[in-house]
């Protein structure tokens, strides 16, 4: 008789009970539950013996997994991170707890001041005012019109604007700086605090905080951070801007983590890179945005990167 497969809850709990007898000797309670837990279900067992192989492959980068893994090395039901004993300063324990607290909150406060939200795939919304709005996956959009103006704010993301022609003036507020509609159609993306604009067609004038005014036409483009310009005016293909509309993602020489960050954002598990030298590796390519997993493989070839794929969607690089 075929054993069956070890559940992702299962696989999860084998990897929590691995992380803990790696961090040091269990208490002999801690090991009669291990043992229990181990003679409940065959599984149980096939899941310990897979997560030990994996731990094993990434045992000197025991702290960084931690580190980078919260969602994993934490109680779910209580939320309360296991605390290392020899192998861990009580730091890095303390940092985990602070880490499990506190990642949801920007999320959460993120979604209190929104207006317009996508997850992870693009999407399409119509404005009040006729124009319309593409937001690339995890974009949000804040929304003020009144009878004077169309004020919106990026506060996380790409989002791309075909502008309705009327009175009131349209203007995106991101990182400080304003991107105000003259012509028809631009982007505007946002990374921490530097912007990047550019125009498909007509024409924006980009005002980065500083007091200094950019007029950019379609096939032109221009980058701010922290309120200054970073580099000149540049010139694009109109039809380039945006790909991610067409669902296309274009990497052109990024650091591989990076590039997968971006390539991350169009699946719903979570994607952790762990530093090395691999992901400072910097990569190009074209890749579909349907097919995310499959990026981030080619990614990591390029990088020479190991994919390790967790219980749940997860995916760990190294």
């Amino acid at each position: 008789m075929t054993m069956s497969e070890p559940s992702p809850r299962q696989a999860r709990q084998a990897l929590r009970w691995v992380i803990r007898c790696h961090a040091g000797p269990l208490p002999e309670r801690q090991k009669q539950i291990l043992q229990r837990w181990l003679r409940a279900d065959p599984r149980h067992a096939l899941a310990w013996h897979r997560q030990q192989a994996f731990w094993q492959g990434l045992d000197a980068a025991g702290p960084d997994v931690l580190a980078a893994l919260p969602e994993v090395t934490a109680d779910r039901q209580g939320l309360r991170p296991i605390t290392p004993r020899r192998r861990l300063p009580w730091l890095l324990a303390s940092a985990a707890a602070v880490v499990l607290m506190v990642a949801a909150a920007p999320h959460a406060l993120l979604l209190a001041r929104s207006d317009l939200r996508s997850s992870d795939a693009p999407r399409v919304v119509q404005l009040d005012d006729g124009s319309t709005a593409v937001l690339d996956a995890g974009t949000a959009l804040a929304i003020a019109f009144d009878g004077q103006q169309r004020h919106l704010r990026l506060l996380r993301g790409q989002a791309w604007f075909q502008v309705a022609h009327e009175a009131r003036p349209f203007q995106v507020e991101a990182a400080g700086g304003v991107v105000r509609d003259i012509g028809t159609a631009f982007s505007v993306s946002m990374q921490g605090t530097t912007v990047s604009t550019q125009v498909s067609e007509g024409e924006v004038e980009v005002r980065p905080g500083d007091g200094s005014v950019q007029r950019l036409q379609a096939g032109q483009a221009r980058v701010f951070r922290d309120g200054r310009w970073l580099q000149p005016l540049q010139q694009d293909d109109p039809e380039a801007i945006a790909p991610w509309r067409r669902g296309e993602v274009v990497i052109d020489d990024q650091p591989a983590a990076q590039a997968i960050a971006d390539l991350a954002r169009y699946r719903r598990a979570p994607v952790w890179v762990l530093a090395g030298q691999g992901a400072g590796v910097r990569v190009s390519g074209l890749f579909h945005l349907q097919q995310p997993e499959a990026a981030i493989d080619a990614v990591a070839a390029q990088a020479g990167l190991r994919v390790q794929r967790l219980p749940g969607g997860a995916m760990v690089l190294w």
